[in-house]
């Protein structure tokens, strides 16, 4: 005879998106924004395109503008089935947006022609290779080992003239 207890379930709740939801859109900790296809499409298919901060909401906002925008950001071709991307580690990096590993935003949607990409509406990525390692400072380089070479007379064979 077998004896049941009674379980209790306590029901996990990390939301997902499948991995082709219908605006896909991801973003590195090194500031690569990935829209997918129907994201890009959505947008109007821009070249170019505007970042939008809102503080208040923890927000980001896609607006396509012409290529000749100062302030624009292109979008380059992924090569993979539409996708496009942009670099924005400078936009990140001016607005203390850190992230530990590639992440999804759940909830990306169109609102009067601006992609909404919302930071408190993110899951990680499963296509994410690693997390970013910490940063310790600028590698600093032996200069003795530089010096001890300059000092020595060139051979024959490292004579150009």
């Amino acid at each position: 005879m077998l004896y049941h207890m009674a379980r209790k379930w306590e029901e996990f709740y990390d939301p997902g998106t499948p991995r082709i939801a219908p605006l896909h859109v991801s973003m590195s900790p090194y500031g690569t924004i990935n829209l997918s296809r129907k994201a890009h499409e959505a947008l109007g298919r821009p070249r170019h395109v505007v970042l939008l901060w809102e503080s208040d909401t923890a927000a980001i906002g896609l607006r396509p503008v012409p290529p000749e925008t100062l302030n624009a950001f292109r979008l380059y071709d992924s090569g993979r089935s539409g996708a496009h991307r942009l670099h924005a580690l400078r936009f990140i990096t001016k607005h203390n947006i850190k992230l530990d590993r590639t992440v999804r935003f759940t909830n990306t949607h169109i609102e009067s022609g601006i992609l909404v990409l919302e930071l408190n509406k993110i899951v990680h990525s499963p296509r994410a290779v690693r997390p970013v390692p910490e940063r310790k400072g600028w590698k600093v380089k032996d200069r003795n080992n530089y010096s001890a070479i300059a000092d020595q007379e060139p051979t024959d064979s490292q004579n150009l003239g």
